[in-house]
């Protein structure tokens, strides 16, 4: 009888505890919820401009295929090799980086899915934003092809490019921001968060420009032309309505 009534002392001490704690509950919640802020509006606007890209990117590659790996690979370090002793003397930074690509030797397979030899391919990059230097090394390099031409906005035309037009994309949010606060009914906004971010868009790419191998030709400089890039500036946040 002593351990029926201590028993059911606990389960009323638990059910109380339960209770208390059930009843406390919600009234946390409910601060919580006012903590919240209300009347936040999230938002964002852009800016663009439209520019000439000025960064060209031209890859150079020599590829031999033979029976001796050793020979192949012999062949084109030669190759490359003799690519960056003519091209050096042309190097200005910023004008014309020059900097070697991939370099590899591979298994050549037949159709019958042996091998049969051996392949490879090593590449010499020409890059800066004097484009008749580039060419014109291009144009004298022997014993390769061109395998790709890219075009890009540099990273100081795109700077500059970004902080003209940013300042658009700032007043842009702060019209949309004061339109939306009217709309709502509200007479002022206050900045709670923005994020300003941009990105440009155009990279113009020609594979295999040149398929011809230099030294079958005269030299004289390759023919490429630049492309277009948008340039943008985006600004997001929110805003706290008032």
């Amino acid at each position: 009888m002593r351990n029926f009534h201590s028993l059911s002392g606990t389960l009323i001490l638990s059910l109380f505890s339960a209770l208390a704690h059930s009843q406390n509950a919600p009234i946390q919640d409910t601060a919580t919820l006012q903590s919240t802020p209300s009347q936040v509006v999230h938002l964002s606007a852009t800016a663009s401009a439209q520019v000439t890209q000025d960064w060209l990117v031209m890859t150079l590659a020599s590829q031999k295929e033979g029976s001796d790996a050793a020979v192949v690979q012999k062949q084109i370090q030669s190759s490359l090799a003799a690519a960056l002793a003519l091209v050096q003397s042309s190097a200005q930074k910023g004008m014309l980086d020059v900097s070697t690509g991939q370099m590899s030797v591979y298994p050549r397979y037949g159709r019958d899915g042996k091998s049969n030899g051996w392949a490879g391919v090593a590449e010499l990059v020409l890059q800066g934003r004097d484009i008749t230097r580039i060419t014109e090394a291009a144009g004298r390099v022997q014993g390769m092809t061109v395998s790709q031409v890219q075009w890009q906005v540099s990273p100081e035309l795109k700077r500059q490019v970004e902080n003209r037009i940013q300042g658009q994309a700032v007043e842009q949010f702060q019209s949309r921001a004061s339109a939306l606060a009217s709309s709502f009914g509200f007479a002022n906004y206050s900045l709670r968060e923005v994020r300003v971010s941009s990105q440009d868009s155009g990279h113009d790419i020609q594979p295999r420009m040149a398929s011809v191998q230099m030294d079958s030709v005269a030299a004289s400089p390759v023919p490429v032309q630049a492309g277009q890039s948008r340039v943008v500036v985006n600004v997001a946040g929110s805003i706290q309505l008032k």
